[in-house]
């Protein structure tokens, strides 16, 4: 097959949105860890708030988003769970026209742990209790150190995640030939049907709706 057969293959199966969103995630959980690391608290609670924004977005975009964007899309049954993990390690298999059966319940479990982690931290407070979350005051001292304890013992668990969600890249990559990478910064791949999108209002109802939530938290 010549590049131009392959490449004329290729069907849209990520919109910018989810591009974006996935990348944000990407930067700011990067950032969040670094300015916690080096004591910089005023970056992390912002860097944190705009973490809040994107996945409340996602959460918005999972329901009223494109077609391969949605839960609907992409959470099966636990039967096709089941087929699909018996058939994993065997090579040549077509590429899923989005997540696949495991990768789906993946994403949405990486989502409600950063949304369990960045909870927690609304109500986190320093060891001196000068700096803490914007909900801290309404606990107890006692109490917001121990949801601090939680908030780092769920980051914790959120980078057990992300190495998992890398070794199953690398594999789809090195073993099936898959380049899920790619199609996250391009938007296409070699699947059917194409990606559904929706109109541009249904996009800045969501990101304005995700910029409110955060906006009454702050």
């Amino acid at each position: 097959m010549t590049v131009a057969g392959s490449a004329a293959k290729k069907q849209p199966l990520w919109d910018g949105a989810i591009r974006a969103t996935h990348w944000l995630i990407v930067l700011l959980v990067a950032a969040c860890w670094w300015t916690a690391e080096n004591g910089e608290i005023v970056y992390h609670t912002y860097c944190a708030y705009g973490l809040l924004g994107v996945v409340l977005f996602r959460f918005y975009w999972g329901f009223f988003g494109s077609s391969t964007a949605r839960f609907s899309h992409f959470l099966k049954k636990p039967s096709t769970v089941w087929q699909y993990l018996k058939a994993l390690p065997q090579r040549g298999t077509p590429a899923s026209a989005g997540h696949n059966p495991l990768g789906g319940y993946s994403a949405l479990a990486l989502l409600l742990l950063l949304l369990v982690q960045i909870v927690l931290g609304l109500f986190a407070i320093d060891v001196d209790g000068f700096d803490g979350g914007p909900f801290a005051d309404y606990l107890s001292f006692r109490a917001s150190r121990m949801l601090t304890g939680w908030h780092e013992f769920t980051f914790n668990l959120l980078l057990v995640f992300i190495a998992l969600h890398i070794v199953a890249i690398a594999y789809y990559l090195l073993w099936r030939k898959q380049n899920l990478t790619a199609a996250m910064f391009h938007g296409r791949a070699n699947v059917s049907p194409a990606m559904t999108p929706v109109g541009f209002g249904r996009l800045a109802f969501g990101v304005l709706l995700a910029a409110a939530v955060v906006w009454l938290i702050v």
